[in-house]
């Protein structure tokens, strides 16, 4: 059953939740500080790592072992995306479009752009 949320306020804290605990429960990556915006039919989160990995900055310092742990990274993303969108699709009360993700593995910094249903078809208003 889906939860009626009713507000923005609610729904970016909805998010919020439900992002930093798939964060937390299956990538197993912990972040200081997250932020949810909204562009259009789009929701981007943006996500600050508490601290870096210090293996990851090493890593990091060649060419190919940046995009290495950027593909790393969005594989384990895709391999537990539909837990993620299972949860906002009980937020929101709708199928959600699409997710991705992105990691810097400079900064340790990842994005999540959230896209809804066609918002002709929405029934909430953000």
């Amino acid at each position: 059953m889906a939860r009626m949320i009713r507000n923005r306020a609610d729904i970016e804290y909805a998010i919020m939740l439900a992002v930093l605990n798939f964060q937390k429960d299956f990538m197993q990556s912990n972040y200081s500080h997250i932020q949810v915006q909204f562009v259009g039919s789009t929701i981007e989160v943006d996500l600050t790592r508490s601290s870096p990995i210090p293996a990851e900055t090493r890593f990091v310092q060649s060419d190919e072992g940046y995009t290495q742990l950027r593909q790393l990274h969005q594989a384990l993303f895709a391999a537990g995306q539909e837990r993620l969108q299972k949860e906002l699709t009980e937020i929101f009360g709708e199928p959600i479009y699409d997710i991705s993700a992105d990691l810097d593995p400079l900064t340790g910094n990842s994005t999540m752009l959230i896209r809804l249903v066609d918002p002709g078809e929405r029934s909430i208003s953000l």
